[in-house]
């Protein structure tokens, strides 16, 4: 009597086991559905890359050193005294909101925590790093130091180029758009071939990420060089903000990218961003850097010998890794004896110092809400122009590009205009809408979300709200926004919205690397084979119609010069058949999920 129930849970055991078994294949599969795929993104701070396959993506400094006879001309070093008023103001705002005490204690006693932001792994100052060398030319330029790349820029005298600014291309007089592409070439094959270890690109397609808002010439560029020389056989495009909803899984967000050189806004549903719910402005988390460098020096918190300087690539970094362990919004008094551990390079030798605890790590990132200091920097250090009215780009006009601007129908248009026409948009029209006008973080999400009419849709929004970037990795930045915006809707008197969440690290997946994880999902689709942009696509090597030569083929009864004549008319028919549409330009715009 006791056999049947026995054998009926071995049966259900031995099924159970066999479904997990199942799940687990199916899982297997769909990771390794991604190992022929790259995933690009190209930012101002950082171009990240690896395989669609591994869990995250490696990293490396968007910045190329090229190696000069003489001494190179440094860049113009921002004057910080400017905002030294704004700040003082800010400063007071803190303290009646009592998030600053007026009189902190006084820094006291040995230090009792340091934080390591170590420098001295460069290569040249203990030893040559073991590292694969790329099987190109450009090995050759990385041995003999006439380029360099990531830790190597700090090391000697080199002319330091950034192709990426505010999310663009860095033009200027002396940095044409083919330089911008030939030294992404360069930093893209550095980094296929010394931290991927790609062998052969024919073998892999590659899914680039890029802006929610982009010149279209540049994206065309960028296609162009994957294609065209670096021998991607396949490429598909997407936008920052949908692919990060996707790593995030949500349907409905509203993603707040800041990143360090850009701040962009956009509310995506189920795929799609919604139309004039754009928010862009030209800062990022490199401004804090700058106001956080500017605290340090007027407090004299900082060894007195070391100058910090704002045009020092090796001095923003260690400003930067200082924010990130120690910039908050608000004081806290456990840390008020603190002393951090810094490194920096002068005449190529390396020095230490330490900087204290001080309540400019405060004060500098309450800038992202009370934004003044920012738009003083910005006054003395803006040389780009827009021209939100625009119906074509200067000197980069495309017919093909026949663009809709989503935001009620102003094309964004980007272009090296004049100082006259941005400040008169700048007098009449919407500080809202002016990328180098800062106005508070706060207020950008509200706007953004506001411009959504469906009431229900606008309260999904606000209670999914994901902070993507570098930047989002504030401390304590998270209950400081949700504060703000319960306020400024109720404010705006959106009632249907009781509650706000900003979400940033969801499934052990940190803001910086959102959109990058959101990518890996489209080669695991069952529709992955309809994606790809072919290289032969994209450079028009097309062949024939296949389906009618086999065809002709298959129906011929022997008559070889009727067969002939057919082939001819074909061949004459296919070589005048406007075929445009299959390749190039027009063929990405058909397989791209978004308005070009």
């Amino acid at each position: 009597m006791q056999e049947k129930p026995n054998q009926q849970q071995q049966d259900n055991v031995q099924n159970t086991i066999k479904s997990l078994q199942d799940k687990i294949q199916n899982i297997e599969n769909l990771i390794e559905r991604g190992s022929d795929c790259i995933i690009i993104q190209y930012g101002s701070h950082s171009i990240k890359m690896n395989k669609a396959s591994e869990m995250l993506p490696k990293k490396f400094r968007n910045l190329i050193g090229y190696k000069v006879q003489s001494q190179p001309k440094q860049s113009q070093s921002t004057d910080l005294t400017v905002i030294d008023e704004s700040l003082l103001l800010l400063e007071q705002k803190l303290i009646q909101k009592c998030a600053l005490k007026a009189q902190p204690k006084s820094m006291r006693g040995k230090p009792r925590a340091k934080i390591e932001v170590d420098l001295r792994n460069i290569r040249g100052f203990v030893g040559k790093k073991e590292q694969k060398q790329p099987q190109c030319i450009l090995a050759q330029m990385i041995e003999d130091k006439s380029v360099v790349f990531e830790d190597d820029i700090f090391t000697g005298e080199y002319l330091v180029r950034q192709p990426i600014k505010h999310g663009f291309f860095n033009l200027t007089d002396n940095y044409s758009i083919q330089d911008v592409i030939e030294d992404l070439y360069k930093l893209t094959l550095y980094g296929l071939s010394c931290k991927l270890e790609v062998k052969n690109v024919s073998d892999y397609y590659c899914i680039l990420v890029i802006p929610d808002i982009f010149q279209r010439i540049q994206v065309k560029m960028l296609v162009d060089m994957l294609i065209r020389q670096l021998g991607f056989k396949g490429i598909y495009l997407h936008l920052e903000s949908v692919l990060s909803s996707f790593g995030a899984n949500l349907q409905q967000c509203c993603v707040v990218d800041i990143g360090y050189e850009k701040i962009n806004i956009t509310c995506v549903d189920d795929g799609v961003i919604l139309p004039g719910t754009y928010v862009r402005k030209n800062f990022g988390s490199k401004d804090i850097d700058l106001v956080l460098m500017r605290q340090i020096t007027k407090r004299n918190a900082c060894d007195q010998t070391v100058q910090l300087q704002s045009n020092n690539y090796g001095d923003l970094l260690q400003m930067e890794k200082l924010k990130e362990k120690a910039c908050q919004l608000t004081q806290k008094e456990d840390k008020l004896n603190y002393n951090y551990e810094l490194h920096c390079l002068r005449n190529q030798k390396e020095k230490r110092f330490f900087v204290q605890h001080n309540d400019g790590l405060y004060i500098s990132a309450n800038t992202l809400f009370e934004s003044e200091p920012f738009n003083e920097i910005r006054k003395q250090d803006m040389h780009e122009c827009f021209d939100f009215t625009g119906r074509l780009f200067e000197m980069q006009y495309d017919p093909e590009d026949n663009f809709e601007e989503l935001s009620g129908g102003i094309q964004l248009c980007w272009y090296w205009g004049s100082k006259e026409k941005e400040q008169q948009y700048f007098i009449e029209g919407n500080q809202m809408l002016n990328p180098n006008y800062m106005i508070p973080l706060d207020h950008m999400i509200a706007y953004s979300i506001a411009q959504v009419q469906d009431p229900e849709i606008r309260q999904k929004l606000a209670n999914n709200i994901l902070f993507t970037g570098g930047g989002a990795h504030l401390i304590d930045l998270v209950d400081e926004v949700e504060a703000l915006l319960i306020e400024k809707f109720q404010v705006m008197e959106l009632n249907e919205i009781e509650r706000v969440e900003v979400k940033t690290i969801i499934r052990d997946v940190r803001p910086i690397n959102m959109a990058w994880v959101g990518a890996t999902v489209l080669p695991k689709t069952e529709s992955v084979s309809e994606l790809w942009i072919t290289a032969a696509r994209w450079l028009g090597n097309l062949e024939p119609q296949k389906d009618e030569l086999e065809d002709m083929i298959n129906q011929f009864d022997g008559d070889v010069q009727q067969l002939e004549k057919k082939l001819i008319a074909f061949a004459k028919k296919d070589k005048e058949k406007d075929r445009s549409c299959e390749y190039g330009l027009k063929h990405l715009k058909e397989k791209i999920p978004f308005i070009w």
